[in-house]
Order: C-alpha cells, then structure tokens, then sequence
C-alpha cells in the first residue's frame, strides 16, 4: 500500500477528501479558470461529440437509443443524436420517485420534437422497498439497479440493443473523473454505453442549450442543480430545503415515511428548519 497506508485508511481519506475537493471546485477562480478553458476547447468538444455519435451508429447499424433522463446533460446528447438521425427511439426510465415536472417535461419535449418514445419502470412499488430494506447510502446504493437501470436493460434486450447513448459526464462526481466515451459493462446484461460529452463540463452543456435554444427541465429554474429522484439519499440537506419550499406536499410525505429518512433526521437534529 502507497505511504504505508491500509485500505481501510486509504477508503476514510478518500472520503475526507471528497468534501473539500467538491468545494475547491465551486470556487470562483476554479471556476474562472474552467470557463476560460471551455471557451477554448468548446467548439472542438462539440465536434467531437457529434462525431462520437455518427460513428457509434455506424458501428450498431443505426440501432442506438438515446437514455433521457429529464435533464440537461442527456437533453445535450439527444439533440445531438436526433440531428445525427431523426428516427431513433429514447428511452426513458421512470424510477417511480421521479419529480411531476419531469414527468411533464418528458412528454412535452417529446410532443414538441416528436421522436419515438417508450418509458419503462420498475413494477416494484419504490416505498415498500424501502420499507423492507432501509433507505440506500453512499455504501448501499441498492435501489440504483433494480429502479433505474434493470427496467430499461430488460426493454433494451427485448429489443435486441447492444449500447445506447447517455448524457454522463466526468464532473458529475469523484467517481466519474475516470470517464472515457465508451464504458464497457461489467455486469449483465452487457449493454454498451457510449457518452458522446464525457469530457464537458457544466458550463459547455448550458452554453450549448442556449445557443441552441433547447427547451430545459423547469426543476432548474426553482434551484435544482440535479434532476433525479426527489427523495435520494445521497442528496445532500440543501436540496431537501429546497424541496419544503418548492414542494412541501411531497416534503410532508417524506417526514410523514417509516424508517425515517436520514437526511430529514439530519434536518431535525440540527435544528435547521
């Protein structure tokens, strides 16, 4: 082990680290320097990802669908693909917990841009679950499978889809800095995903939707810095603060939930409210 250290020791500074580099990289001259840096590599990153997708679909035969997630990263990819070509189907997976504005804003932009869509879920209610199980955490995430990738992978094999195109990137956390445009699974059901804006970062995706003039979640406006599941876990206080102002119905739902959600139990402990 490097330094002497453990892996029980070298997993505890990890997550020390993780804290402080978040907040290193929403500083402000961070975040200076990252936008100077887009402005110049913007327009070959473009290209690029354009690029990544005519070719994943040469390579699939022009049998490559788009996973939506009702946010702008995947919204980005799904622009770029249908250009590429008009007639691909999206898929997108409803987790049961997703927020209603998704839900309608995934209908709309399929209305207004008229692509083939086709919605998959677990059949599983989501809260039972938890009820069995406890909520997931960093160490468990164990609703991640079973609620956001087995249904659509069940739709993909049924369809005969061997990859599709997502919207990840590499700034969505420390665990993704590793990224590259393609992932190679290494569970079943072995479906390829190809990330045509792997490398951009949160300043070269907006700046995108604008030029464009893409039609984006209306979850953004109201605060939401992620577009997900409205009562995750790994979400941190802020958004569940956010979540009592722009919904207190499904805040109170939340509180009113056995076992407890930890992080309303954080809110309650420090007195936060």
């Amino acid at each position: 082990m490097p330094c002497g250290l453990t892996k029980e020791e070298i997993d505890t500074r990890r997550k020390q680290l993780a804290p402080l580099i978040k907040k290193a990289e929403s500083s402000f001259l961070v975040k200076q320097v990252e936008q100077c840096n887009s402005s110049f590599f913007y327009e070959f990153r473009v290209k690029q990802a354009k690029k990544i997708v005519v070719k994943a679909n040469e390579i699939f035969s022009w049998n490559l669908p788009v996973a939506l997630s009702g946010g702008k990263d995947s919204l980005v990819v799904l622009h770029i693909a249908l250009e590429a070509n008009p007639n691909l189907e999206v898929i997108y997976n409803n987790t049961t917990v997703e927020f209603p504005e998704t839900l309608q804003y995934v209908r709309e932009l399929q209305k207004k841009w008229g692509f083939d869509l086709h919605i998959t879920k677990s059949h599983t209610p989501f809260f039972k679950a938890v009820q069995e199980r406890g909520w997931a955490d960093h160490e468990n995430r164990w609703c991640c499978r079973p609620y956001k990738d087995e249904p659509a992978f069940q739709y993909m094999l049924i369809k005969g889809f061997k990859a599709e195109l997502t919207g990840t990137t590499r700034t969505e956390s420390i665990y993704r800095r590793s990224l590259t445009p393609i992932k190679i699974p290494k569970k079943e059901p072995f479906i390829l995903r190809v990330n045509p804006i792997y490398d951009w970062n949160e300043w070269e995706v907006w700046r995108y939707i604008k030029e464009n003039d893409l039609p984006y979640n209306p979850l953004y406006d109201k605060g939401y810095r992620r577009i997900g599941c409205w009562c995750c876990p790994i979400n941190g206080i802020s958004h569940y603060q956010r979540l009592r102002r722009t919904h207190p119905k499904l805040f109170d739902f939340l509180c009113s939930l056995k076992p407890t959600h930890p992080s309303i139990l954080r809110l309650n402990s420090s007195n936060i409210f």
